[in-house]
């Protein structure tokens, strides 16, 4: 497994160096290899495919004009997850603040409030009331296998930061499932 690891790893670099120098065709190739599992980290984020076609397309846009700018190709993934993290999370902070001015404008509350017996073990619902930030971090930390260190690097935040909110969200996991022993 660690060959194989160090061989893509090895691609990345290779396609990467290839795509700062120009080659459309490198770069259609990383895009390719990657969009898949941007897709599925955006669609655990968001919560939504068509949300997540939407940021992926978005991530992509600006990967094409920061490119240039990325010092060491061994970073790449850590960077393009950075400019994923930036855009799921813009995504989500605005469909919070369009919820809540529906909510204000019709005077009514944004969320009911279930009872223990009525919570079912949706995940999938409970990732979608954390807030962005800790969205973001259990997404790539659980469902793209990402170090603590490489979360930060992507997140723009220290690693205690990461840690801090991986801590909260698992909290707030266990008071919306009850603690499972």
């Amino acid at each position: 497994m660690a060959v194989s690891r160090g061989l893509e790893q090895a691609l990345d670099d290779y396609l990467v160096l290839l795509a700062q120098n120009g080659s459309e065709e490198a770069f259609a190739r990383l895009v390719a290899r990657w969009s898949p599992k941007l897709l599925a980290f955006a669609a655990r984020t968001l919560g939504t495919a068509e949300a997540a076609k939407d940021v992926v397309q978005d991530t992509w846009e600006s990967a094409v004009r920061g490119l240039k700018r990325l010092d060491d190709p061994a970073r790449f993934g850590p960077w393009l997850y950075a400019i994923a993290s930036r855009k799921c999370t813009d995504s989500l902070r605005s469909k919070y603040r369009h919820a809540r001015n529906i909510a204000a404008i019709a005077d009514a509350p944004s969320e009911t409030v279930e009872s223990k017996a009525d919570a079912t073990l949706d995940l999938t619902a409970a990732l979608k009331l954390l807030p962005p930030e800790q969205r973001v971090v259990v997404s790539l930390f659980f469902g793209e296998d990402m170090s603590i260190a490489d979360i930060a690097a992507a997140t723009g935040v220290p690693p205690g930061t990461v840690k801090s909110r991986l801590f909260a969200a698992r909290k707030a996991l266990r008071a919306r499932f009850g603690e499972v022993q």
